[in-house]
This record gives structure tokens, sequence and C-alpha cells, in this order.
């Protein structure tokens, strides 16, 4: 096993929960055996992950010495290693899945984003919870005045109050949303949401919760998952399996993973959530790939594995 650390640039900062990021760090894992090759990448995401680099380093240099167990890595680092194993162990052509463009910014700049489109989507992610309720609500129209037959996946990252939310979905056509993710920072609030106004939800933060158990809650259409969060592999498959068991839906997240860690999911949600568009549109924010180009076709500067920082 070898360990490279790497920093990538982004295109523009991100900016949530509290975080402000220009660029993004990350820890590239490589099995070898035989002439067959594994990558992985761990990336636990400020304000999101409750690992950090420094812990998931410390982590992956201590399995490398054999002084822990794969079951005690913090969870970027378990699935890093999981898909550095999972792609040495198999061959796999990749099928792209349908990309769902993510909308970020202000009304306006999302409503550009949407404009720039070279085609227009039948669905796209909006984040909101970001500017008033009121020039929210007047970018869903804008955006169903372009396309009336769009379908809205919004997220709301616990942004809204319970007033702020109920007026939201008080003034929007439900038919035009797949599900909104968390809306409020408190989950009952959300709950109550789908029991006065009918509005589709989707956990998210939820499920990032340490020990987190899956439960048919009302008005859950889907759980969100983002798979750097959650760890191992098989994890994942039992909190899918679970929610596929009681009719919810699974998408899976990327956490602005590299392309080699977008390029896993991408591989995990053909084979685990075939049914799900996942939602893997992080790409553009970086600024290079590393080790190889990425399968979308976005041209990119290239970090090869000579130029990494070995670890």
């Amino acid at each position: 096993m070898n360990l490279y650390a790497y920093t990538l640039p982004l295109a523009t900062p991100l900016r949530f929960a509290g975080h402000t990021l220009n660029e993004r760090r990350g820890i590239l894992i490589k099995l070898e055996q035989g002439e067959h090759v594994g990558w992985g990448d761990c990336a636990p995401l400020p304000g999101f992950s409750h690992d950090s680099f420094e812990q998931c380093r410390d982590a992956l240099h201590a399995l490398a010495r054999g002084e822990t167990h794969p079951d005690t890595l913090p969870p970027a680092a378990r699935f890093a290693l999981d898909c550095a194993r999972w792609q040495l162990n198999r061959e796999s052509r990749l099928s792209l899945p349908p990309a769902i463009p993510l909308l970020v910014g202000t009304p306006e700049q999302q409503l550009a984003q949407f404009d720039a489109l070279e085609t227009p989507p039948g669905e796209v992610k909006l984040k909101l919870a970001r500017d008033t309720v009121e020039n929210e609500i007047a970018l869903v129209y804008a955006l169903l005045a372009r396309q009336p037959k769009l379908r809205l996946r919004i997220d709301a990252n616990r942004g809204w109050d319970w007033e702020s939310a109920s007026h939201f979905a008080a003034s929007i056509p439900l038919d035009s949303v797949r599900y909104v993710e968390e809306p409020c920072a408190d989950l009952n609030d959300s709950l109550r949401l789908y029991a006065q106004h009918r509005l589709p939800l989707a956990l998210d933060e939820s499920t990032q919760v340490p020990g987190f158990q899956y439960e048919s809650l009302p008005g859950v259409r889907a759980l969100v998952l983002k798979p750097t969060l959650i760890g191992s592999l098989e994890r994942l498959q039992q909190l899918i399996d679970q929610a596929t068991m009681d009719g919810v839906e699974v998408v899976l997240s990327s956490a602005f993973e590299s392309n080699i860690g977008l390029t896993h999911l991408a591989h995990l949600a053909n084979a685990l959530t075939p049914a799900s568009v996942p939602g893997l549109d992080t790409l553009s924010a970086l600024g290079a790939d590393l080790i190889a180009p990425n399968p979308w076709g976005q041209n990119k500067p290239l970090i090869t594995e000579s130029e990494l920082t070995t670890l």
C-alpha cells in the first residue's frame, strides 16, 4: 500500500457549514497485486465529515505498519481503502450515469447557470436557503417558466426555520419537486412540512450522524448518502438494502472528491443503486485531475503519480 497526499485548487471557493474552502486536500491509496492496481480517494470534507485529513493520514500510516485493523479507520479512509480493494479485485467498464446539473450561488447565478446548459435537462438540483425565501420562490418559477416540466431536487442543508420553510412549501407547485433535502435544522420541523403541506422530503445530514440507523418516516421519499462520510461499502450496502425494502429511493452523492473518488462513486451507483440517478455534478469545481483523465470528458490539467507527495 502506497499513500500520496494531494491538494487540488477549486475553481470557485466552496462555502458551507461555516467553512470556506479554496482547495481540496486528500490522500490517495494505491494497492498493487501483481499487475493489478487499485486506487482509493480519502477526502474528508471540512464542515461535513466527522474525520479530518490528519486523522485519516495517521490512521492509514498505522494500518500500513500493521498496528490497526481496517474496521477502526475513520470513514473517509475506510471508504478509500474499500474502493481500492474493490477496483483491485474486479474488472468493469464504466457506464456513466446520467448527469443532474447542480446549480449553486445566488438565484441570479443559478438561473444563469441553467441558461448556459447546452441541453435543457429534465431535472436539476438547487442549493437553496441561502437567499431570501421570496427570491428563491421566484427562482423556482423562473426555471419552470423556461421549462414547465422541469423536476427539482432541492437541497436546503437545514438552512430554513419553520416559518420560512412553510412559506416556501406553500408557495411553489409541489408536483415539480422531486424532494427537498433536510429543509429545517430540526427533523421534526421537516416532518411537519410533509404533514401540513405534503412537501416530499429526503434525508442527508441526518444520515451522517455517527451510528445512524434507518427508520421509516412519513414523507421521506429518499436517502441521500455520501459514501465518503459513511465509510465501509458493507455499511453502505446495508443502508441501501434497508431503505429499498421500504420503498425509499437511495441517491448516492459526492462530497467534492477528486476524479478518482467520483469515478468510484459512478461505479457504485451503477452497481448498488441502478434505478436512481446519483448526484455527482461536482467535478467542474476541481482544478485538475489525478492519475488519469476523468471519464466525463472535462478537459483539466493532469497531476501524475510522480508529481504527488508521498506520505
